[in-house]
């Protein structure tokens, strides 16, 4: 059984404002080496449906 070492909590004031944090210059990048030094599976919890 895998077990959280860590939680992140963003919160976001609509669908299209979550879209475009993912679209920010640099954003792929910074994801991509944050999860080679801990790597990790992100999933979505307690939170409202976005659609």
């Amino acid at each position: 059984m895998d077990i959280a070492s860590a939680v992140v909590q963003f919160g976001l004031a609509d669908l299209d404002a979550l879209n475009i944090a993912f679209t920010l210059p640099g954003i792929g990048e910074f994801i991509d080496s944050w999860q080679a030094r801990r790597p990790y599976k992100a999933i979505w919890v307690n939170h409202e449906p976005l659609a």
